[in-house]
Parts: C-alpha cells; sequence; structure tokens
C-alpha cells in the first residue's frame, strides 16, 4: 500500500497559518467579508492594484475612510501565527519522505506575502511558494492549478491540495489533484496526510510496541476508568503472537507483562490475590507454599520451569486452575465478585504457545467442565457459576473453537451448542449485539474462525452461510474495531478482496496520527449494557489485516 504521491501544496492563511478573527476590531466580521468578496479584493490578490489603492477602494465601497480598512487589513496580518501541529506533520513526513517535494499556494498581495515571510514558518521544508500577488493569478483560476502542475512537473494525480475553501478544492479535483479541505468539523489534516503518505501497517506496529503494556479497554460513558482485562489481551496475544505487548492474570491471581509494576511483583512478593474472582483457589504463595502458577521470569514464563516453581510441584490436575477470569484486576462496573467464564478461558487456551500448555490443567479437564456447564436446553453456558445462568452466541463459538483445536470436533457433548450457533448464524439472532457483544461483526469474527480453523468439513458446510452474512454486511457504517472485526472475518473466509475493498479502504483512512485508532466497541458490560472498546486490539487486527492485503498484493 505504497504511496503514489509525490508532491503537497499548501494554503497559508487557515492552514499552515491561524489567524485571531476576534483580534480584529476596526472592521466587523460582516464588513471585512463584503470587502473580501468585491473584485477589488481579487485585484489587490493577483498583483493588479497594490494594498494603499485596494484600500482606498474598500474605504468607499464600506462607506469608512481608508485609514480604517488599513488598520484592520494590519490587525489580519499581525495575528496570524504558524499552525505548530501541522508543521511538526509535515516536518515528520519530509524526514520520512526526502523526496517529497513540498509547495506554498496562496492568495495572498505582494505586500502581505513579505510580511509573512518574517514569520517562523519553517520556510526551508518548502521548495517553492506560489503567492497569487507575485504570479498574477489567484484561486480558483484553473490556470493558476495549471501553472503549478507544471511547475511542479508531476502528474495531477500525484499532489495533494490542502486549503481551507470548498471553491478552491473543487478547482483542485477539477484538474485531476488530490485535495483535503481543512475544516475544524472534519478530520485533523495531519492524520489523513499521515494515512496517505505513510505505510500504515508500519503505523500500527509501531503504536503497538509503543503502547506496549497499556492496551487498556475503554468503556463509553465511563472513560476515566482504565478497565483492564484478560480477554482483549488474549486476543491481541492470539492476533501478535507477541508475549511483550500484552499483561494478563494467570487464573491463580499471578500477574505476567511488560510493565515494571507487575515484574516487581513476581518474585516471591505476588500477593496471588484473585481480585474478586470466586474460583475457590489458594493464594499462590511462592516461597515454602504449594503453588498454583507456572514459573514466571521478568514478566514471563520460564521455559525451564518444568510445572515447578522453588521446588514446589505445580498443580495442574486441578481444573480450577484452568479457569480464566475475565477482569486482570477488580471487577469494575459490576458485581463485587466476578466469577470465571468460558469466553475468556477458550481464548487463552486458543492463544497460549504450545510450550505453556504443559504448564497448566489439561484443556480436556477444562473441555470436560464446559462440556457439564448445560443450560436447560444442553447448550454451554458463559460464566462457571450456577448463579449466572448466560448463553452466549460469541461464547458458544469460542468454545466451539477450543474443542475443534485439541481435537474434539466429532464429541456428541457439542452438538446442541453446534445447533445453536448455527441457528443464529441463518437467522441473524446477533443483528443488534447481545447482553455481552455489541455488534454484529463480532459474532460474524467468532464465526469465520471457527469456519476456518475446523477441519470438520460438515461443519464448514453448516457455517458456510458466513460469506453470505458478511457480504451483506460490508460498507454498513460501524464503529473501527468492528470494522477490523469484519475485514479480518472477510479475509479468513477467503472472500475476493475487491468485495470488501470499500471497507478496507474507509478502515485505514480512520487511522490516528499516533498510528492507532479509535477504540470503538465491541462488546459490553453485561451487568449495564456498556459498551467496550480497545485501541490495542483495533491495531492488532489492523496488523493481521494489513500483512494480509501486502501478501496477497
Amino acid at each position: 500500500m505504497a504511496s503514489t504521491f509525490k508532491v503537497l501544496v499548501f494554503d497559508l492563511g487557515g492552514v499552515l497559518l491561524e489567524w485571531d478573527r476576534h483580534s480584529v476590531n476596526a472592521l466587523s466580521p460582516g464588513q471585512f467579508l463584503t470587502i473580501m468578496n468585491s473584485t477589488t479584493w481579487h485585484s489587490l490578490d493577483r498583483g493588479i492594484v497594490t494594498l494603499k489603492e485596494a484600500c482606498k477602494d474598500f474605504g468607499h465601497i464600506l462607506g469608512v475612510d481608508p485609514s480604517i480598512v488599513e488598520t484592520a487589513m494590519d490587525q489580519a496580518q499581525l495575528s496570524l501565527r504558524p499552525n505548530p501541529s501541522l508543521l511538526r506533520t509535515v516536518q515528520d513526513l519530509k524526514a520520512s519522505r526526502p523526496d517529497l517535494k513540498i509547495y506554498v499556494m496562496s492568495n495572498i498581495s505582494r505586500e502581505h506575502f513579505k510580511m509573512v515571510q518574517n514569520l517562523d514558518l519553517s520556510w526551508s521544508l518548502f521548495d517553492k511558494a506560489f503567492a497569487s500577488g507575485l504570479e498574477g493569478m489567484r484561486k480558483p483560476d484553473l490556470r493558476f492549478f495549471q501553472h503549478v502542475i507544471e511547475e511542479t512537473r508531476v502528474h495531477p494525480s500525484e499532489i495533494i491540495m490542502i486549503d481551507d475553501t470548498a471553491e478552491n478544492i473543487c478547482a483542485a479535483r477539477s484538474q485531476g489533484m488530490h485535495a483535503i479541505l481543512v475544516d475544524k468539523s472534519l478530520p485533523s489534516v495531519g492524520g489523513i496526510l499521515l494515512n496517505l503518505l505513510q505505510d500504515p501497517l508500519q503505523r500500527a506496529e509501531v503504536f503497538l510496541k509503543g503502547h506496549a503494556g497499556n492496551h487498556h479497554c475503554i468503556v463509553e460513558g465511563h472513560e476515566e476508568i482504565e478497565l483492564k482485562d484478560n480477554f482483549a489481551q488474549l486476543m491481541i496475544w492470539e492476533l501478535t503472537k507477541d508475549e511483550d505487548i500484552i499483561y494478563f492474570q494467570w487464573p491463580c491471581g499471578k500477574m505476567n507483562g511488560a510493565h515494571p509494576f507487575w515484574n516487581g511483583h513476581l518474585n516471591g512478593h505476588s500477593t496471588g490475590q484473585s481480585n474478586g474472582q470466586s474460583n475457590g483457589q489458594s493464594n499462590g504463595h511462592l516461597n515454602g507454599n504449594a503453588s498454583m502458577t507456572p514459573d514466571v521470569e521478568n514478566g514471563h514464563l520460564n521455559d525451564q520451569s518444568n510445572g515447578h516453581l522453588n521446588g514446589n510441584a505445580f498443580v495442574t490436575s486441578d481444573v480450577k486452575n484452568g479457569l480464566w477470569n475475565y477482569f486482570f484486576e477488580a471487577p469494575v462496573l459490576t458485581t463485587r465478585e466476578f466469577p470465571p467464564d468460558a469466553d475468556t478461558t477458550s481464548t487463552a487456551y486458543l492463544s497460549l504457545p504450545e510450550r505453556y500448555l504443559s504448564m497448566i490443567p489439561d484443556v480436556h479437564l477444562v473441555l470436560d467442565k464446559m462440556a457439564t456447564n448445560l443450560d436447560l436446553d444442553g447448550i454451554m453456558q458463559t460464566y462457571f457459576d450456577p448463579t449466572r445462568p448466560r448463553t452466549t452466541p460469541e461464547v458458544c463459538c469460542n468454545i466451539l473453537r477450543v474443542f475443534h483445536r485439541f481435537g474434539l470436533g466429532s464429541d456428541p457433548r457439542i452438538k446442541k451448542t453446534e445447533d445453536y450457533v448455527v441457528d443464529c448464524l441463518h437467522h441473524n439472532a446477533c443483528l443488534d449485539g447481545n447482553r455481552h457483544y455489541s455488534t454484529l461483526e463480532s459474532f460474524l469474527y467468532f464465526v469465520a474462525r471457527l469456519y476456518a480453523e475446523t477441519r470438520s468439513e460438515s461443519l464448514r458446510k453448516r457455517l458456510n452461510a458466513i460469506k453470505t452474512k458478511l457480504q451483506e454486511r460490508l460498507n454498513v457504517p460501524t464503529n473501527p474495531l468492528a470494522l477490523a472485526l469484519r475485514l479480518f472475518a472477510c479475509q479468513a473466509v477467503e472472500m475476493d478482496p475487491q468485495l470488501y475493498r470499500q471497507d478496507l479502504d474507509t478502515f485505514v483512512s480512520l487511522q490516528d496520527e499516533d498510528g492507532g485508532w479509535p477504540a470503538g466497541h465491541f462488546c459490553r458490560i453485561g451487568r449495564t449494557g456498556a459498551r467496550i472498546g480497545n485501541r490495542g486490539l483495533t491495531a492488532a487486527l489492523a496488523v493481521r489485516i494489513l500483512q494480509r492485503e501486502k501478501r496477497d498484493a
């Protein structure tokens, strides 16, 4: 997805330079607008009349003394200040793309252009400035755009024009240029330029590494809360295979992650608290007591532990050590005591590298637990807690993924759960989400993964409708995280890339200046319905999506 743009053309006023309209008090806003729309102003822009001559005519138009107009013009000029944020972006772009040519194209009188050249605008960044008063042409004159295109010596399709006037944007586009309208109600120009000119994959990878250990969830309406959960972390781990960028808490209460706080609590100082996790486990003390956690060194499992820690056997026969809790820390926005669940547990066993599986309870113990944790319809439930009878289609998908991953895809105990997932798919049961998930895309994502991963041809045939359901969702507006889930699902079922091209372009355009994406949402706090998103999860999905696009290009 390399950029084909070679030239940037910036306007001055309202783009590279900002001015304070309130500082102009010699004339009212209405009076200033009147003279700006006069033919005399156009002549001033083109250098046909001097500033002195123009002010005399403006005075006549407004019925005021020309000196008042001169004062207003001076006030406007003196209020001009460089746009530091945009200039930093331009500097970064030039540093990353030394071959990029950068120009100024502005409607400005000769006198005023001379004044702005004294401003600290990092003029050395620009290859040339096209000032209307010196060129004898003004925007939106098409000949002015044609002149700039000829001077840059590139095809107009390789030029990006940045302006704050829709009329000028229209003219630029009519000549084949790519144009960006600067408006406070629209996304930032800096972000748009980065998306157009830099590799989104590389930027996403830098974001994930740069925010290692800080990929927390965001709850809509509760932005002040830093929601730290195991579930999103494990999803990120499954996508990236990178343990260094996530954190999580083992079922025994032991913490694992890149943050120094957690590393400082790993060797003999861990409290092993369950943080409200009502799974009846021990505190997991490390010195002289039996521990129910694998050896951890510097925030990572020690591959040499062979299931032992400080000389004590690690208890892998207790199924409770294989049941994972959603929350990393104390539960928030729900009950103080929160049980382990099948969704996080399934995702853990799907995410953990092979070398870790011998250090935790055998997956078959956990699968047996799931297979006996049924609702009244015989469907496997979300929580390992009889006081929370919940059945969730997405959770059922992940349970089925684990059964199929570990060779139990034909186990008769999963038949009713499988039927339930298939029925939900065929009848659009999750069109409006459900208690625990906020978008249809969440369900389609997990179904697509099940479809792609299973070796059961009969199940693949039953789930084949996933392709049609995804096509029905293409180009339907949604939040960034849901869009990423949709795109990943499309790739997982081998959909023709041309079908989801518009969605992909939309998604890439949403990339933030720091390389991540807005958090969006994909699941909910069941108790309140508050929607949960995660910028790290969106970025992890983006990396996989863009890697696939790059591979298949």
